[in-house]
């Protein structure tokens, strides 16, 4: 495939950290105007893997008038999760050659999504060593191949019919699928205090999949970008390469990623996204809030694996002991009274008694924030 490859030079300023995460999951939304059906908390459970709950809530909301668009939400999110099996048109919109790929990881994310407490992590990796074993004449122990051998020929399989993919891993708790069909090289420069770093950035275009989040939010939600050791991979339609969202969400955030893969190779993903999301707290001017917001609606404390919302609870809990004095503070209206130089400042406080803690624990320290 032909690439396209330039030289952007932009200049970031951050605290030098970190990298490296398996899928970044920068969720992509835009405002929503419906003021009958609460989207940010139906949304927000589903980005949680937990549907039912957004059920719930969108049972209770369609009680009340509502317009044409709602009425279209409500009966697609139905067509999804509300019956025995998934009568929307997933499948159908992602015609590919690699169809039945697609289709064990559509079963996979319905029954982890509706089943919650449940995990069905064991069915996916023998569903797909079980496919997998046949086009390639593999041999399978206990019904399942390991997964650095599944991850292998999986990436072979979607390679040989002319896609690109991530590969086989994990955003948050469940295992995902992201499958593109184009892809254009462009490397950017940009500088982290006093080091100046090229880093090659992939964009990727005609996605067949964009995983999970994706799938549970109709489309709504999906990861934006993320980082492997050899480049940062962002979904073109996600950006304006000339806003914060890619400057800052995506740059600076996948920056810290890949400086932490170095400092701390063995450190945990929730702990990798709160460093990487108070780097863009410490830089965000025009949309601080907005992010702020959505740390707050997306944030969730029971579950380290969860690695997004159990993040950005840490990080807005910490802020709030630091601005407000009070263990958590979830009223966006508040924080909009305080400057975004004052929040840009106490995040580089925590991200630097952050570092602190982390260096004093060692260079194979797993986690820190509880």
């Amino acid at each position: 495939m032909h690439h396209i490859r330039s030289f952007i030079f932009i200049k970031i300023f951050f605290i030098t950290g970190l990298l490296f995460i398996f899928y970044s999951s920068f969720a992509q939304s835009s405002k929503v105007d419906s003021v009958k059906i609460n989207y940010k908390k139906i949304y927000g459970y589903a980005l949680q893997a937990n549907i039912n709950a957004a059920l719930t809530i969108l049972k209770a909301d369609s009680a009340e008038l509502i317009t044409q668009k709602d009425k279209e939400f409500i009966k697609n999110f139905y067509n999804r999760f509300k019956y025995k099996e998934d009568k929307s048109s997933y499948l159908i919109e992602r015609k590919s050659p690699i169809d039945s790929l697609v289709k064990f990881f559509r079963d996979y994310w319905r029954l982890s999504l509706k089943n919650e407490d449940k995990n069905y992590d064991t069915l996916i990796i023998r569903n797909i060593s079980t496919f997998l074993a046949e086009k390639y004449h593999l041999k399978i122990v206990h019904s399942e191949l390991p997964v650095d051998t599944l991850d292998l020929y999986m990436t072979k399989y979607i390679r040989t019919n002319g896609l690109y993919t991530s590969g086989f891993g994990k955003t948050g708790k469940l295992y995902d699928l992201l499958v593109w069909r184009k892809e254009r090289d462009t490397t950017y420069e940009f500088q982290i205090q006093k080091e100046k770093i090229q880093a090659p950035v992939v964009f990727m275009d005609g996605f067949i999949s964009l995983g999970w989040e994706e799938y549970a939010t109709l489309g709504k939600n999906y990861p934006g970008g993320w980082t492997t050791s050899s480049a940062i991979f962002a979904v073109s339609k996600a950006y304006d390469v000339k806003s914060e969202d890619f400057l800052v969400d995506l740059l600076a955030h996948e920056g810290r990623h890949f400086a932490d893969s170095k400092l701390f190779p063995h450190l945990g993903g929730a702990d990798l996204e709160y460093r990487a999301k108070l780097v863009e707290l410490s830089l965000l001017k025009q949309s601080v809030y907005h992010t702020m917001e959505f740390f707050i609606n997306e944030s969730d404390h029971s579950s380290y694996e969860n690695s997004h919302p159990f993040a950005n609870y840490c990080l807005i809990r910490d802020l709030s002991k630091v601005i407000f004095d009070v263990e958590f503070e979830k009223n966006i209206n508040k924080w909009k009274t305080v400057s975004y130089q004052r929040i840009n400042a106490a995040a580089v406080k925590l991200l630097i008694e952050n570092t602190a803690s982390l260096n004093s624990q060692g260079h194979d320290v797993k986690s820190y924030i509880k």
